[in-house]
């Protein structure tokens, strides 16, 4: 017979180690969705008597209580550091941020950006649905399809309709923004996300950041993936992408 003593503290290892995996499981418990009288989820964010601001959110913008998260710290999601860079010398779409190098002060130009909408800046929620995904991915409230090869047109839903939201597609897809892109959406079906992959900012110009996935050095070159800036909407890039050697490729 095995004695009690023995049994005790094997029921109390068992106990700690239930008692770990359970609070490591609540640490990664993510807060999008998944709500019910039960859980204290909704509590992550919202505050009922002490919200400095509307919907009850815990912090003001909403940016920095994404941020409690998004910083590398809670989602493998950093999205602070895309942010935190000063907007007059990176590229970065106009989110409401607070943040050391960016205090959410935004200048560009419509006619670069084909902008249909107002000049902002916005809340993460204009884009992301916080409190589930919508069947998108990233909790995005509309489609953005970052496939390597996506046809445009024809039958069937817009492929990027997130960015339509603010963008002019006829004005894009029609190279009245420079940079061919009726060429690379229509004809080469190359996704937005090969040429913007990281659409919160980049230290770069025109919110350039070359896609990995899809984007490899030129192939005659061996050097790349890079896009060079010459000003008044043109530039040069060396890469291979679709199949395709730029050597460099200007526009």
């Amino acid at each position: 017979m095995i004695p009690a003593m023995t049994l005790f503290l094997a029921a109390m290892v068992v106990l700690l180690f239930a008692t770990s995996d359970d609070a490591n499981a609540q640490s990664y418990t993510s807060p999008h969705g998944g709500f019910s009288s039960s859980t204290q989820l909704c509590t992550l964010c919202h505050t009922i008597h002490e919200a400095p601001g509307n919907r009850l959110l815990k912090e003001m913008p909403e940016s920095t209580l994404c941020f409690t998260c998004h910083n590398g710290t809670g989602s493998v999601y950093n999205i602070q550091v895309q942010m935190d860079m000063d907007p007059a010398a990176n590229a970065m779409h106009p989110i409401k941020v607070s943040l050391p190098n960016n205090p959410g002060v935004y200048s560009y130009t419509p006619v670069t950006t084909a902008n249909v909408a107002p000049p902002g800046p916005y809340d993460c929620s204009f884009c992301h649905n916080p409190h589930g995904d919508s069947g998108y991915g990233s909790l995005l409230r509309w489609s953005y399809d970052t496939s390597e090869y996506v046809t445009y047109g024809g039958m069937g839903s817009d492929p990027y309709e997130t960015c339509w939201n603010c963008h002019s597609s006829s004005a894009i897809t029609t190279d009245m923004t420079y940079f061919r892109h009726r060429f690379h959406i229509k004809r080469a079906k190359a996704s937005c996300s090969a040429c913007h992959y990281s659409p919160h900012g980049v230290a770069n110009t025109e919110l350039v950041r070359f896609n990995p996935l899809y984007v490899t050095n030129s192939t005659s070159l061996n050097s790349g993936p890079t896009y060079v800036d010459n000003g008044d909407h043109s530039g040069s890039c060396t890469l291979s992408c679709h199949g395709v050697d730029h050597n460099p490729y200007s526009y």
